[in-house]
Formats: C-alpha cells, structure tokens, sequence
C-alpha cells in the first residue's frame, strides 16, 4: 500500500512538472476561446485534452498579440494555438498540424463583384491584424489598415462603416460571427479568393524546454518553405513531439472532428458548403 501511495505521488509530481502554457491574445475568437479572463472554448478543450493524454498541464496566458510572439520566440510561452506559416515567423516558431482545418476567404460590403484573387484588391484598404501575415500580391500595390487588438466584431464594424474594404481570417469563425450579426445581409463574403482548405497549425516555439529539433530527411530544398516542407522535424520523444502525436491520435479518434462540430454546428467543409 505504501508503494502504491508513493507511485500515485510519484505520477501526479510528473504530471504536475510537465506544464505546456499556451498564449493567446486578449481579444475573443469564439467559439474557439473567449475574451480574457476566460479561456473557455474549442482550443481549450482541445489542448487541455492533448496534454493530459501525454500526462501534462495546460497553462494559458492572455496579453496583446505582439506581446504573446515576442514571449513564444524568447521560449517563455510554448505555443500559439492556431497560427500561419511565414518564413520570417519560421525563425523562431516551429510549426506543428493541431488536426484542425482553415480556409481563409474574404469579408468584404455587398455591392461589388466577387473577389477571386488578391491582385483584385488593388485601391482597395484591406484590414490586418497586428501581427498577422499581409495578403501579398506581386502585380498590384496594396494598401492596408492595422488598428490595434483588431477582434472580429470590429473588423465587421470597420468594413461596414467604409473605414476598410476587404478583410480576410478563417472562414468558419468569421462565419460564426457574420451570421450573429445583425446587419449581416449588407456583408458578403469570397470563398475564393486566399488559397482554399488547408490543414491549421499551432507554433511553438524553438526555445521552449519542451522543444528540440533534428535533420528532416523528407525536406525538399527544391521547394519553398512551409510548415510541410522545412528542413528540421521535431525530435522523437520530446514534451513537443508527444504534444503532436497527441493531436494526431485525437484526430484519428474523430475527437478534433466532434469537438469542431459541437462549438460551429457542423465541419468546416459543410459550412463552406451551405454558405
């Protein structure tokens, strides 16, 4: 019995020493996690469920965007829940697949023509969060707007009070938003205009203690960068390694798919579909 008492001990002290902090900016993006303090939502769910699969603690810490990043590159925050691949964010954040799907599609006032590509922006204002990568066009200037803690009630706000004209984010909470709002039949938005369904990252950081890294002996130098093709891969066993194994396995089970349906109502795919 007194072994058993020490063994218990023993695992919840492990338990307890493997703690993963999660980052994310003050502002809502519901239904995926709530204004600060609360951190309610589908990424708490999901996270919190990959953790204890692989007898560790989830720790989520809320401040401005900018501030979260800085804190992921210096290693003090493990990783962000759901971010996108640049190369220059690359430098420090390694990218890992959550088992969550996006889309990026355009917001913009109804009126005009459907918008199927970037270059169809040019004299346009196009709204950006703080932090977030610029859509990039190679034969058009464009023009961007970047006011501070941008949520999505007030990228809505803006676009309809003409102070932008285009915003782009992740359809299905975008969706989750347009549809909750009352003057919603004066929006429209554009399926396809920035780069259809992909698999969601979440980025941790390379100077977490959880994180170590090694040759990737898949990597193709003869293609660009992405969080699919990048010259190191996580190292087998690491806090950081298990953690995404541990998403993997939960999208294999249909948890991630479940867990997805129960906050938007039904997939992503789905939901493009009825739109």
């Amino acid at each position: 019995m007194r072994w058993l008492l020490i063994l218990v001990g023993l695992l919840a002290w492990q338990a307890q020493a493997c703690e993963i902090t999660m980052g994310y900016r003050t502002t809502a993006r519901m239904p995926n996690i709530n204004a600060k303090p609360s951190n309610a939502g589908l990424y708490l769910d999901l996270y919190s469920e990959a953790a204890q699969n692989i007898g560790c603690k989830l720790k989520v810490v809320r401040s401005p965007k900018n501030r979260i990043l800085r804190r992921i590159a210096e290693g003090s925050i493990d990783f962000y829940p759901g971010l996108t691949f640049t190369e220059e964010r690359a430098k420090d954040i390694f990218f890992v697949e959550n088992g969550l799907f996006t889309a990026f599609v355009g917001l913009t006032r109804k009126g005009g023509g459907q918008i199927t590509s970037i270059d169809d922006l040019a004299n346009k204002t196009i709204l950006v969060a703080l932090g977030s990568p610029d859509p990039k066009s190679d034969k058009v200037e464009l023009q961007y707007k970047r006011p501070p803690e941008l949520s999505f009630d007030r990228a809505i706000e803006l676009v309809l009070d003409k102070q932008a004209d285009f915003y782009m984010d992740d359809f299905s909470t975008l969706y989750y938003y347009l549809v909750r709002h009352p003057r919603e039949s004066e929006l429209m938005l554009h399926l396809n205009c920035c780069g259809g369904l992909t698999r969601l990252s979440l980025g941790f950081s390379k100077k977490s203690p959880h994180f170590q890294a090694v040759d990737n002996p898949e990597y193709d130098a003869s293609k660009p960068l992405s969080e699919f093709n990048y010259p190191t891969k996580l190292a087998t066993g690491t806090v950081a390694d298990q953690f995404r194994l541990a998403l993997l396995s939960l999208e294999a089970q249909g948890f991630t798919d479940t867990l997805f349906k129960d906050y938007y109502g039904a997939s992503l795919q789905e939901l493009m579909q009825a739109d």
